[in-house]
């Protein structure tokens, strides 16, 4: 079986699985973007973002993560409490205070209202923006290439640039007070926001073509750059430094994305063997896996697991290391720990799930097929975890539950045929009132409902 993940973590492609229109449509007469997952990332963005989103009376609970895979500087919001994310901006940014008055500026837009503002310019919009952006908002579902991490994960540059997402001055005039507040009230510098403002304003001057796409979304303005100015010449916080945690973080996913987006060899010449930051070490790690130097990436995995053992990502990643060297079994324990140590985070649930299938025996199949039945219950708009789902259910020769499994990944992929062709077979194997036949019956009648006409 082929691998789901292409960096530690989960590092995957994301398709955008709509009922409604081939996802291939999305992508159509524009340049794309790719999104990927990665567990940890998502982790520390949310680390981030939080205390701004408490300042801003908002759940941080409810904050759902994308990373683009795109190395210029953007981010925006979209879809509620979603927020978009570029590579570029998390491997560029100084310090973890640039991230964080980002975030803060784009939590200033949620709790503004400025996307639904934005609403009435919907009706002149493309519709794969409307469909990548709105109605589609990310399914977040694997690729059912799992292989390449591009192919089948992309969707209009247009749903991040296109004119329902152009803030006008006013609005970025308003997200920047409110992020200035949210910092203040949070004891946070407002040095990095300033910084991240004085690099685009650089780029005012080039081609549209070259700017940074955020510089086209949040149109800036002298008035902009002097009240953040004015802000960090006045704050009682902006020499605040972000703290160890944050820094460390910071530095801690920056290597993780150096060491998986540049080629091997540049990664290695940036960060000497010799070089013991946390930054180094883990893009060291990632580019010594790529060039299949395994046993010296597990080295340097274990030193670092000796320092944090109770660190899950660190444990995925050692499990990932060896699973992609094909040492399957030896990746279990590792991959086990990380979901102990995660409290059972879904996307560490995959990895592990994704290599116990690629060993034989019905043990290794139910464990599989627990670890799934867990993660899908909040990952549930992944079809590749619905295929693996009904993988583990087929070896256990379940043929009931891995018709519904394959139903549900038919749904989010928007096929038809194979929703109608799984869910009866599912129907008619299940059990009368179970859980999977209830729920069969439930896509039975939506799909009803869809088919009658007006």
């Amino acid at each position: 079986m082929k691998p789901i993940r292409l960096i530690a973590s989960s590092f995957v492609a994301v398709a955008l699985a709509l009922l409604s229109a081939p996802a291939a449509s999305i992508a159509q007469g524009s340049e794309k973007i790719s999104l990927i997952r990665d567990a940890e990332i998502e982790n520390t963005i949310r680390v981030f973002a939080k205390p701004v989103l408490e300042a801003a009376g908002l759940e941080p609970g409810a904050l759902s993560v994308h990373l683009v895979l795109d190395d210029r500087l953007n981010a925006f919001v979209a879809g509620g409490q979603r927020i978009f994310i570029n590579t570029g901006l998390l491997r560029n940014a100084k310090d973890a205070n640039g991230v964080i008055g980002v975030l803060a500026h784009e939590t200033g837009h949620i709790a503004g209202g400025h996307l639904a503002q934005m609403h009435e310019n919907l009706r002149n919009a493309s519709a794969q923006s409307v469909i990548a952006l709105v109605l589609g908002a990310v399914a977040a579902g694997v690729s059912g290439n799992p292989e390449a991490l591009i192919a089948g994960a992309t969707m209009g540059q247009s749903a991040a640039t296109g004119s329902f997402l152009h803030y006008n001055r006013s609005m970025e005039s308003q997200a920047d007070q409110a992020a200035l507040r949210y910092l203040e009230q949070t004891k946070q510098s407002a040095r990095g926001l300033m910084d991240i403002l004085n690099k685009l304003q650089s780029q005012e001057v080039l081609a549209a073509g070259r700017q940074d796409p955020y510089l086209r979304t949040h149109p800036l303005s002298r008035e902009r750059l002097a009240t953040v100015r004015t802000h960090v010449d006045q704050s009682s916080y902006s020499d605040v430094d972000p703290g160890d945690l944050l820094d460390y973080l910071q530095r801690r996913m920056r290597g993780k994305l150096n060491g998986y987006i540049d080629p091997p060899e540049r990664t290695l010449t940036r960060y000497k063997a010799d070089d013991t930051d946390i930054e180094a070490r883990y893009a060291r790690v990632h580019a010594l896996e790529k060039l299949h130097r395994t046993d010296e990436a597990v080295v340097l995995m274990d030193i670092l697991i000796s320092e944090k053992p109770n660190d899950a990502f660190f444990h995925e990643t050692k499990g990932y290391v060896l699973w992609r060297a094909g040492r399957i079994r030896e990746s279990l324990d590792p991959y086990r720990r990380s979901v102990e140590l995660s409290n059972g985070l879904p996307l560490l649930r995959f990895n592990l799930a994704q290599a116990l299938l690629e060993l034989e025996g019905p043990d290794t199949a139910r464990e599989a097929v627990d670890q799934l039945t867990q993660a899908t219950q909040f990952e549930q708009h992944m079809p590749r975890g619905w295929r693996l789902l009904a993988t583990g259910y087929g070896r256990l020769d379940e043929f009931g539950a891995a018709a519904y499994a394959l139903a549900e990944e038919a749904m989010l992929l928007h096929n038809r045929d194979g929703v109608k062709r799984n869910v009866a077979k599912a129907l008619e194997l299940l059990p009368p009132g179970s859980p999977m036949h209830s729920r069969a019956l439930d896509i039975q009648y939506l799909l009803e409902g869809l088919d009658k006409p007006g």
